[in-house]
């Protein structure tokens, strides 16, 4: 079926996952959200924090 281990798979899952929540970090940021936070919530949430980050509103700053 695929040619990789189970150790090879899983540090693939584990780079896509990481790779996911990175986006998902850059997109809040984007968004005017702290990166931190969202770097921290796409670490451990990986496609949920995308789909939050995708789905939330632009903050307005008001200066």
């Amino acid at each position: 079926m695929s040619n990789l281990s189970s150790e090879q798979t899983l540090y693939l899952l584990l780079l896509t996952h990481c790779l996911v929540g990175s986006i998902a970090a850059v997109i809040a940021w984007r968004k005017g959200r702290p990166l931190g936070l969202w770097i921290f919530l796409g670490i451990f949430c990986g496609v949920a924090a995308l789909l939050v980050a995708l789905l939330m509103k632009t903050r307005v700053s008001v200066d």
